[in-house]
């Protein structure tokens, strides 16, 4: 056999093989629960960063619960929507001043699982957030100093595992970090306006999945 004959039947039998691979793919990847629905337990470690006259405000770690809601574009990626409603006590000049706010911070996710046969199934995710901010209150004593802070874009990023425990029961564990600069208004016992605020959240959860 010739080197031009060699080649075409080698090129044939590739592309046979690729042909197969892809309809062995298609056919596996419609052989996958799509959709799931998880509920989480947060602990959240909120860090606040700020300047001049708000430089020492701070925010106490808090729990809340979440729903997710995620869709498998294939067994390998996904896409991940998290909501939670939090309340964070805050305070100023280590508790002279102290307050409390109001968060929700939904965040999407492109999630990539490397390994989605195993029964411990890792993940990684990246995406944005947007915090919405409201009841924000400052006080010392009876007096009150007034708050605003920006609802603002950021980004997020996600590690963490699904556990199988049944055909559609999974347990979730994971760790969220969530970055957003915004800025704030203060008024009344201390002033300054379009403040920097940068916003640090590590969000630690363990969670009940259900995949259909």
């Amino acid at each position: 056999m010739n080197r031009s004959k060699l080649a075409v039947l080698v090129g044939a039998l590739c592309a046979v093989v690729f042909a197969f691979s892809m309809v062995s793919t298609a056919m596996a990847a419609e052989d996958f629960k799509r959709w799931s629905v998880s509920t989480q337990i947060m602990y959240l470690d909120i860090d606040l960063d700020s300047e001049g006259a708000a430089e020492t405000l701070k925010a106490e770690d808090t729990m809340t619960g979440g729903l997710v809601v995620e869709y498998f574009f294939t067994p390998n990626f996904s896409a991940e929507l998290v909501a939670a409603i939090a309340h964070a006590d805050l305070e100023v000049a280590g508790g002279v001043i102290d307050g409390d706010t109001w968060i929700l911070p939904p965040s999407l996710y492109v999630k990539y699982h490397p390994m989605p046969q195993w029964k411990v199934s890792p993940y990684v995710g990246a995406g944005v957030n947007w915090m919405y901010f409201w009841d924000e209150t400052l006080s010392a004593g009876a007096s009150r100093t007034g708050l605003s802070i920006d609802n603002n874009f950021g980004w997020n990023a996600k590690v963490g595992a699904d556990i199988k425990i049944t055909e559609n029961l999974y347990a979730n564990v994971d760790i969220m970090y969530l970055n957003n600069e915004t800025e704030m208004d203060l008024s009344g016992l201390v002033n300054a306006r379009n403040v920097d605020l940068d916003i640090e959240v590590w969000s630690y959860n363990v969670g009940l999945k259900y995949r259909f």
